[in-house]
């Protein structure tokens, strides 16, 4: 049986794309595929993630207390979550509700230190 936060890095690694495809198609009227930047980005945030030294521990990129990627990639990847992530709601509602949950309790946790 997989470790269950190798488990959560790789569902992050199957819906960064599908995030990135849903921005590239509400945002740059892209119906197939991926305009060359989304393209650009897509490949670029998979990079980072495979390269992540916490991907056996892996939350979230914003949980993390360094960044990886460089400051404008850093905005655009910001730009899509904020586009995608309430759209998710609407085709990946399972995950969307848990990153939800996951992000109300690590904001707890951080309080009550």
């Amino acid at each position: 049986m997989k470790d269950k936060s190798l488990k959560a890095w790789e569902k992050e690694k199957k819906l960064i794309p599908v995030m990135i495809k849903k921005y590239c198609c509400g945002r740059h009227r892209i119906k197939k595929g991926l305009c060359d930047k989304c393209e650009e980005l897509t490949a670029y945030a998979l990079f980072r993630l495979e390269k992540c030294p916490f991907k056996v521990n892996k939350k979230f990129c914003s949980f993390c207390k360094i960044h990886c990627y460089k400051p404008e990639m850093r905005e655009e990847i910001k730009a899509v979550m904020k586009y995608s992530g309430p759209r998710m709601l609407f085709t990946h509602p399972v995950f969307a509700i848990s990153h939800v949950a996951q992000m109300v309790k690590y904001k707890r946790l951080k309080n009550d230190r």
